[in-house]
C-alpha cells in the first residue's frame, strides 16, 4: 500500500497554469533573455516597470544597471585596481538609480543599491554639480 502522502499526491490534479494568449503582450530582454508576459486582461500599456525599449529592443532593469556599471568601468583607466573598479561600479549603479527616478526617496535608493543614505546624498550633489536632474522635487 502506498504511503499516505503518495496516495494524496496521486489523487491530486495540478491546478491549471495561466498561459498568455497570442494577443497578450510579451517582453524579452535582449541582453539576458528573461521574458515577461501578462495574463489576458492585465496587459500594460508600456514596458514592465524598470524596463526600457531602445530601437525596438527591450532591456530589463537588472541589465540596465549592469550596462551602466560596465560603461563606467570602460571609462576607467587601465591601471585601475580591483577595489577601485568595485567603487566605480557601485557609484555608477547608484547614479543610474538616482537618474532613473530623481523623485524617489533617498532611503529607497539606498536600500536598492545597498548603500547608506549619506552616499545617496553625496551622489545627488555630484550629479547636481554636473548639471544632471538629481534632486527630489
Amino acid at each position: 500500500m502506498p504511503s499516505t502522502s503518495a496516495a494524496r499526491s496521486a489523487g491530486r490534479t495540478k491546478s491549471p497554469v495561466a498561459k498568455p494568449s497570442a494577443s497578450s503582450q510579451k517582453w524579452r530582454c535582449e541582453r539576458c533573455d528573461v521574458s515577461i508576459s501578462y495574463m489576458p486582461g492585465h496587459e500594460r500599456k508600456g514596458p514592465p516597470a524598470g524596463w526600457e525599449t531602445k530601437a525596438s529592443k527591450s532591456f530589463c532593469l537588472r541589465c540596465r544597471r549592469a550596462e551602466a556599471a560596465d560603461a563606467a568601468i570602460e571609462r576607467a583607466p587601465g591601471d585601475t585596481t580591483r577595489e577601485e573598479r568595485a567603487k566605480i561600479r557601485a557609484t555608477a549603479v547608484l547614479e543610474f538609480e538616482i537618474l532613473r527616478d530623481p523623485d524617489r526617496p533617498n532611503g529607497e535608493i539606498a536600500k536598492v543599491v545597498r548603500c547608506s543614505v549619506p552616499a545617496v546624498l553625496k551622489s545627488r550633489r555630484r550629479l547636481e554639480a554636473a548639471g544632471k536632474p538629481s534632486k527630489r522635487r
